[in-house]
């Protein structure tokens, strides 16, 4: 056998060893990630979140790449009267304190003092709702949105979607959150300053009065009056209109007039941002609100000439020969539906329903009811404007159900088709029996 004495020394030296036992990764304060990590990452675990308790304000939190999840937030302040209008909106950049504990420590008390400084004192507002979306700049994932009633927003949702997406800030993703609160005016007197703008000028009178409103609100909060452009651009001083507002075809040079219903909606699409400076940007969907409000104006002064001629004519007496009722049982014999009576409606309008409260939640429920019922997508938006129209203007269940001739014609003259219009106030009792079933 071969002599296998040999010096080890010969093979390594062994002030090269080391015996120590190697040392734990160091975890930084904030999470879970290695502090001496300074490779990307891509795919792998994700970044956390930082609570409170793990936030230091006087730290940049720069590093790169990131140790915890950053963000943005885009905020906008909308006040509902009617209508949105804009109030302010800003920006937050780099963002590393979660959302929830960011809106309770900054964001919620400065929305406030906004608020404060913007409106009126002589009015008081409250939150209405709050839309959250939350967005990647990444083209395969698809935005979050969420709709929360007044504040009380679900952070937890919104915070585990930005931690699903965390991973993606180590391929230089950047990740968003837009915040836009709604407010209205709370505890308006609406009925009786309804009533009292009525005596003086009906809906109209209303809805001028409303828009003279929140013109003062808006140049008191510096904001700029969309409505005085609209209005400024539709207004027709030369001839046949004399003054009137109106809107000139660019195809045939025709002059349409506009009711205020129609220059409510050109100031709507104004303010959502769309260009409106000639008559070429009306678009073509209120275009055809406008060509179908001439054609009924038009059908309806023809029906007047038409009822003139007749009034001028000698009258024609006709004799009727009622024929005896027969039996339910005889042959021949068809039941055909008697109009409404006198007696009936009477009863009609002074019946008290049982409207679940609140109001105008179930004025939502009615309407999805309503589009449940249908497959038409035309339908469906056709009881939605109906269900817009009944909100802006106050209106409730009981009131569509009591006054169904009234507001069947002023849906129709707000643009909401015939058939549609009448089924959305005749529908009312038969949705409440479905309900109480």
């Amino acid at each position: 056998m071969a002599n296998l004495d040999f010096d080890i020394s010969q093979w390594y030296n062994e002030d090269d060893l080391d015996y120590r036992t190697p040392d734990p990764p160091v975890f930084d304060s904030r999470g879970t990630s290695p502090a001496h990590t300074n490779q990307p990452q891509r795919g792998g675990p994700g970044l956390p979140l930082l609570q409170l308790a793990d936030w230091d304000p006087n730290l940049p939190y720069d590093e790169s790449p990131p140790t915890c999840i950053h963000y943005s937030i885009e905020w906008k302040l909308l006040l509902k009267k009617g209508r949105l209008s804009k109030l302010t909106n800003d920006t937050e950049q780099n963002l590393v304190l979660a959302p929830g504990a960011f809106w309770d420590q900054t964001l919620k008390s400065k929305l406030q003092q906004l608020l404060t400084k913007k409106m009126p004192r002589n009015k008081c507002y409250e939150p209405d709702e709050t839309n959250v979306v939350v967005s990647v700049t990444d083209r395969s994932q698809r935005d979050l949105t969420k709709r929360f009633d007044e504040l009380e927003i679900d952070w937890e949702v919104v915070e585990d979607q930005l931690m699903a997406w965390s991973h993606l800030l180590r391929d230089g993703k950047r990740l968003r959150i837009d915040i836009s609160v709604i407010y209205k005016e709370a505890n308006q007197p609406v009925a009786v300053r309804t009533q009292q703008i009525t005596r003086r000028g009906g809906v109209t009178a209303i809805q001028l009065a409303e828009r003279a409103e929140l013109l003062e609100e808006q140049e008191a909060s510096g904001l700029t009056t969309v409505w005085k452009e609209v209005y400024t651009l539709m207004r027709c001083t030369g001839p046949p209109c004399q003054g009137t507002y109106c809107w000139r075809d660019p195809d045939n040079r025709k002059h349409y007039k506009l009711d205020t219903s129609v220059l409510t909606k050109l100031v709507d699409y104004a303010e959502e941002g769309n260009t409106l400076r000639t008559h070429g940007d009306v678009p073509p969907w209120i275009r055809e609100l406008i060509y179908a409000k001439d054609q009924q104006d038009s059908e309806r002064r023809k029906r007047k000439r038409q009822a003139s001629v007749s009034e001028s004519l000698p009258p024609i007496h006709i004799t009727n020969v009622l024929r005896a009722r027969c039996n339910q049982d005889s042959a021949g014999c068809s039941t055909v539906s008697a109009p409404e009576t006198r007696e009936e409606a009477r009863i009609r309008y002074t019946t008290q329903l049982d409207i679940p409260q609140p109001i105008d939640k179930s004025l939502h429920r009615y309407c999805e009811w309503l589009c449940a019922r249908v497959t038409d997508p035309v339908w469906k938006d056709g009881y939605r404007v109906a269900r817009k129209i009944a909100l802006e203007e106050g209106l409730d269940l009981e009131r569509l159900f009591s006054a169904q001739d009234v507001e069947t014609k002023s849906l129709i003259e707000k643009g909401v088709k015939r058939g549609i219009a009448i089924q959305f106030v005749s529908k009312v009792k038969a949705w409440l029996e479905e309900v109480e079933a």
